[in-house]
């Protein structure tokens, strides 16, 4: 991975690094920018409902055995944090969190480098940021940021087909971060039966088919895709 001069931002420094690594296919790290991570974040926070958004705010993700009496309670609050969904800005699940330690740990690595906190005592050298486990780390607003926009260079990387150009699989990824993939397929089946879909390359047929569905989702994800989409550089 080559060495990139880093923006101090969390956001900035995720798709800096995220645009140096060789991990990642051109299409994937060209279209990649703070502004579609912002994007996702966006349409992400349109989409929660009320009971969500009060659940994860008001149930605790752990809760320590150290503490009195309460400690009793950890499991359960971890098992009633889990039925919240998906977590954080950037409403991912734990294989999402997953996905991106263990495909794109030393891309997170430099991250985790680049956002330290504190100083040594010997001497003014930033120490790495340590990562606490699902779901603390998509939920902690600075390491959120390598997670998500992580997550989804994965999911556009995914996208990827022979003859695809770089607008189209950016879209298309952006619905399998959403976690749209049914969603797609189905349109993919329905223009070219013959193949399951596997000759469709552009994203405008898809869209038009999920515009005109009669089913919300299929019209939500064609929604979610442009808001996130427009977001460009």
């Amino acid at each position: 991975m080559s060495q990139v001069s880093l923006p101090r931002d969390s956001t900035g420094a995720a798709v800096a690094i995220l645009k140096a690594s060789t991990t990642l296919d051109a299409n994937t790290k060209n279209g990649l920018s703070p502004q579609r991570v912002r994007g996702v974040i966006y349409a992400e926070a349109r989409r929660i409902g009320f009971s969500e958004w009060l659940g994860e705010q008001i149930i605790p993700a752990d809760i320590s055995p150290n503490v009195p009496l309460l400690g009793r309670l950890g499991p359960l609050a971890r098992k009633l944090h889990g039925y919240t969904g998906g977590q954080g800005p950037g409403q991912l699940y734990a294989a999402a969190y997953n996905a991106v330690r263990s495909q794109l740990k030393p891309e997170l690595d430099q991250f985790l480098a680049h956002v330290g906190t504190g100083h040594c005592n010997a001497g003014q050298h930033r120490l790495p940021l340590t990562l606490k486990g699902y779901p603390w780390d998509v939920i902690n607003p600075v390491t959120a940021d390598f997670f998500i926009a992580g997550y989804l260079a994965l999911r556009v990387k995914d996208a990827k087909k022979p003859g695809r150009p770089l607008d189209d699989q950016w879209q298309i990824g952006i619905g399998l971060y959403f976690g749209a993939f049914q969603s797609i397929s189905s349109a993919q089946n329905a223009i070219s039966p013959q193949d399951k879909g596997a000759s469709v390359l552009m994203y405008l047929p898809i869209k038009a088919w999920l515009q005109s569905s009669s089913d919300m989702r299929h019209r939500n994800t064609a929604a979610y895709i442009e808001e996130v989409f427009r977001n460009r550089i």
